[in-house]
């Protein structure tokens, strides 16, 4: 915690808000800000996971039967053995994938300079402020929506992958979307959740990644029960009531 770190050229990186990991570039030092566990038990667990595993492995969480072995071999594999995440600057890689590092020569000089700006520093959205533990009250009635994945994508997709094998990763991953995008089939539908009354609460009790919804990021509330919905379906019904324990 709060040393610096050097992720090495080539380690995935996840972006903590859209969750769509992409290959460090080159070797990059780092402040961490957390350090955090990254299992079976956790939210971020899913991020890790391929699309072919992503449902049946969010199936599996929020119900009673047994994750996949496949599922946990892939991820032992990944992690190689140790499940945990250092994050940074709104990323986060795995801790098999960084290594320790001294401090930038300019970093002392770098927080100087920042220090005179935090008075104006900018106040926190109304998503980075949906942390885990906070309290929130639908401010209207409202019917709320959310997205689940369609069928018809996935099939459609493998249906269209199987004449592009000679193509590279990348550029067969780019004629799929294009042609799926062409053909006007969504990878999520969108389907009514239910109505809320003004002045219900709930509180966030984790986040899962965005691939669940499209490409956006996803609370994971409760209202009694545990539920989820996109943060775009909640955002223009809702406001703070307590901050998650331990904010300042």
């Amino acid at each position: 915690m709060g040393g610096y770190i050097r992720v090495s050229k080539g380690a995935m990186v996840y972006p903590t808000g859209d969750g769509v990991e992409a290959p460090a570039a080159r070797d990059q030092v780092v402040k961490v800000i957390e350090i955090f566990d990254v299992d079976v038990k956790s939210d971020n667990f899913y991020l890790l996971l391929p699309d072919d595993m992503r449902l049946r492995y969010f199936e599996a969480s929020g119900g009673k039967r047994p994750i996949d072995q496949d599922i946990l071999e892939f991820t032992d594999r990944l992690t190689r053995g140790d499940y945990r995440a250092v994050m940074w600057s709104g990323k986060w890689a795995l801790i098999a994938d960084i290594q320790p590092a001294e401090a930038p020569a300019n970093a002392k000089t770098t927080r100087k300079a920042e220090k005179p700006a935090k008075p104006g520093k900018k106040p926190l959205t109304k998503q980075q402020q949906m942390a885990i533990g906070s309290v929130w009250r639908f401010v209207q009635d409202a019917e709320l929506r959310y997205k689940v994945r369609n069928p018809a994508y996935a099939a459609k997709r493998d249906e269209l992958d199987r004449g592009l094998h000679e193509l590279s990763h990348h550029a067969r991953n780019q004629v799929l979307d294009a042609k799926l995008s062409e053909l006007g089939i969504m990878d999520h539908i969108d389907e009514p959740w239910g109505p809320v009354t003004a002045g219900e609460t709930f509180s966030i009790r984790g986040k899962l990644t965005s691939g669940f919804a499209g490409g956006v990021d996803v609370p994971m509330l409760f209202r009694g029960e545990k539920f989820t919905l996109p943060y775009s379906s909640l955002e223009p019904f809702v406001e703070l009531v307590v901050e998650r324990q331990g904010n300042r």
